[in-house]
């Protein structure tokens, strides 16, 4: 996919979860910059910590190895853009995940496994990656579909 040679900017992310609002703060100056719709920033960072959560609680668990996560920063053609997720942990593909069952009462709803369709809901596209020991998850943006 075109866009994709060169990062506008990059963030290293420590592997935990108290570290998601200075991830948060850093989505907001890009948002800033290059002014994006605010429901196109909105989904952008309800999608960014969703991901960036999941793998900071279960993508380290039994490794040996220094957890590695960053945040790759794309602009696209059409005003669209992309975040990149890559970390070094357990291979995943968040894709792979069904959507959760609709329950038929709240007393039925299970908590959990939304996060993607979530995702699907807000974004123009997501794509998975495995490429050699690195998780590469992208969320991809578009503001017309954010109007």
């Amino acid at each position: 996919m075109s866009g994709f040679d060169r990062a506008a900017a990059s963030l290293d992310v420590a592997p935990s979860i108290d570290d998601l609002p200075r991830v948060s703060d850093w989505l907001n100056e890009l948002a800033e910059q290059d002014g994006w719709p605010e429901r196109m920033r909105f989904g952008l960072e309800l999608s960014l910590e969703e991901a960036l959560a999941n793998v900071i609680s279960y993508g380290f668990e039994g490794l040996a190895h220094p957890p590695r996560i960053r945040v790759d920063y794309f602009r696209l053609p059409a005003d669209r853009v992309a975040l990149r997720i890559i970390d070094n942990g357990l291979a995943f593909d968040p894709l792979s995940v069904g959507e959760p069952e609709v329950a038929a009462s709240v007393e039925e709803a299970r908590i959990g496994g939304h996060g993607v369709q979530l995702m699907r809901h807000f974004l123009a596209g997501l794509d998975y990656e495995r490429a050699g020991d690195e998780n590469r998850f992208t969320l991809i943006a578009d503001p017309h579909k954010a109007a």
